[in-house]
């Protein structure tokens, strides 16, 4: 019996909320795909249909998130209106409110993307494209009205914007403030400082100056450089070619004491 996209999404959301108690209360290391299925009341060989791996699982649960926080987006009423400002901010507490139920899951996943940087960016691109869509949209949609002027750089935003969201929840895990108050004015006031930014182009003239210094200071110690190594390298060769020397005429003055 062919089963329909409605249960796969239900059976393929059971595996994910049976991945978050399982991992939480095993760790991610102790916790079986066997015992994630069981929780999630399908057969042991079923999972593997949805998620290959407990690493697809771990950050299969964080494009879940992601796509609720979408969801919930798109449901406000007006959203469309709201400022940048406005709309940006939404996002990040969206963002917070929809990770809270499963905040001992996130720190599993910051810890392990910690120690392998380069498997959770992979793992993680779903996750970030969704995020930096939205974003692209808010700017796009801002730019078009008339609130913010043309960014330059415009396409590098989106992912300042995501790396700036992942710094926000990085903090509120190790927030320890009633409430989270601290992670609440950290928010308040870095949104204020990233909404005038946008407002007055600021991020296309920092960038411009950057790569102005990058051009001009970084490259020039390059430059240096290369011409250090090309000296070490021909000081390198000589020495070579002394050993060399050294070496055949050492061989000559055994062949001479043999005689």
């Amino acid at each position: 019996m062919k089963i329909s996209e409605a249960n796969k999404a239900k059976t393929r959301l059971s595996i994910l909320d049976a991945a978050v108690d399982v991992i939480i209360e095993k760790g991610f290391k102790s916790a079986s795909m066997r015992e994630i299925a069981r929780h999630a009341g399908v057969g042991d060989a079923t999972i593997y249909n949805y998620f290959p791996s407990k690493e697809k699982l771990l950050y299969g649960y964080c494009e879940h998130v992601q796509q609720q926080v979408m969801a919930e987006l798109k449901s406000i009423e007006n959203f469309h209106e709201y400022s940048l400002h406005e709309q940006l901010q939404t996002l990040v507490d969206t963002e917070l409110q929809t990770w809270l139920p499963a905040r001992e899951f996130l720190q599993i996943v910051f810890k392990l993307t910690f120690y392998s940087p380069a498997s959770g960016m992979q793992h993680l691109g779903e996750t970030r494209a969704l995020f930096t869509t939205m974003v692209t949209d808010m700017l796009e949609a801002a730019i078009e009205a008339g609130e913010i002027p043309q960014q330059p750089y415009q396409e590098l935003l989106p992912r300042l914007f995501w790396d700036y969201q992942t710094g926000v929840l990085a903090y509120w895990l190790k927030d320890d403030s009633e409430g989270f108050a601290n992670t609440t004015q950290l928010v308040d006031r870095s949104m204020e400082i990233i909404a005038n930014i946008l407002h007055q182009g600021l991020v296309g003239k920092s960038l411009d100056l950057l790569s102005f210094l990058f051009r001009t200071h970084v490259m020039s110690h390059f430059d240096a450089f290369s011409e250090h190594r090309s000296v070490m390298k021909s000081v390198k060769r000589e020495f070579m070619r002394d050993t060399e020397n050294s070496n055949n005429k050492s061989k000559k003055r055994k062949q001479g004491n043999k005689r």
